[in-house]
């Protein structure tokens, strides 16, 4: 991407690359590029390159690239500049030897507030344990996943409705509200971070999902809840599907309902086309099933 003769000279990191797969990654390419005048490369690390995030990124007129995630890690190894290497959203495991590179300062943004609910889906983990909170954390990148020193934290409350889509959502725009407030010592190298402390909890993989995916109709009414919205990411295929075990089948179901409607007696309904599940809180839908 060409110079636009703007360099702010009091910045030691005159150069960015920034690796995620969308929304986020986009907006902090944006604001590094546009607004603050440094050279930036914005990598796709979905296993595939996306059309759409390409599109969207030159519109923004951003260099988009997508290159296998061997060829980037070399990319990355042999910067021999100082650079801001910004993990935004990304699902990509940044490799030892980048990290061993001291012209890089790279920080990430981990969708909770860490120590808690480290490695992958965090916000779904959140909402199936129930947590009363949650938010995002930026941190500065060590080999040991998610286990940097926090940078800047934010909060935001988990209802008895979100579901993991909309915490989400909510996560994104406090991730772009916090990357803005401490961009600026980024670029300075003067982001001074917090050590984690106390142990690590349990790290999440991509494949893990609360109780495989299985949902047991002998749970608690909170337990059904939270499992349900835990899962549920609208459109997105980010987890598998949820289903139900009966008679050596698995039956799963386009949609839900969680009603807290106070039920007389405690007892699960198989209907043609849906199951009812009653609870003395409340009752649980599960429509348009199939097998």
């Amino acid at each position: 991407m060409s110079d636009n003769g703007l360099k702010n000279e009091n910045y030691i990191y005159q150069r960015a690359v920034v690796l995620g797969t969308g929304t986020l990654a986009l907006s902090c390419a944006s604001v590094l590029e546009q607004d603050y005048h440094v050279l930036c490369e914005i990598y796709d690390t979905g296993e595939e390159a996306s059309k759409t995030f390409e599109r969207q990124a030159n519109g923004k007129g951003l260099n988009y690239q997508w290159i296998s995630r061997k060829e980037l890690s070399v990319c990355l190894a042999d910067i021999r500049e100082p650079a801001l290497l910004i993990s935004a959203i990304n699902p990509w495991i940044i490799p030892g030897k980048v990290l061993q590179n001291q012209n890089l300062l790279a920080v990430n943004c981990h969708q909770a507030l860490l120590p808690e609910h480290p490695g992958r889906n965090a916000e779904m983990w959140a909402i199936y344990e129930q947590d009363k909170k949650t938010g995002i954390t930026w941190h500065i990148i060590r080999p040991q996943v998610d286990g940097g020193e926090i940078l800047i934290q934010k909060e935001i409350p988990i209802t008895k409705k979100d579901t993991s889509f909309q915490i989400f959502r909510k996560q994104i725009n406090l991730a772009q509200e916090a990357f803005l407030e401490i961009l600026e010592q980024l670029l300075k190298g003067t982001v001074k971070g917090m050590p984690q402390t106390g142990e690590q909890p349990q790290i999440r993989y991509s494949w893990e999902t609360p109780e495989e995916g299985r949902l047991n109709t002998g749970w608690p009414f909170e337990k059904i809840s939270a499992f349900l919205r835990a899962l549920d990411y609208g459109g997105l295929e980010i987890v598998k599907k949820p289903y139900i075990e009966k008679d050596g089948k698995s039956i799963f179901w386009k949609h839900y309902k969680i009603l807290e409607e106070p039920q007389e007696e405690e007892k699960v309904c198989f209907d043609k086309g849906e199951i009812r599940i009653l609870r003395k809180e409340g009752k649980i839908l599960l429509k348009g099933i199939y097998e």
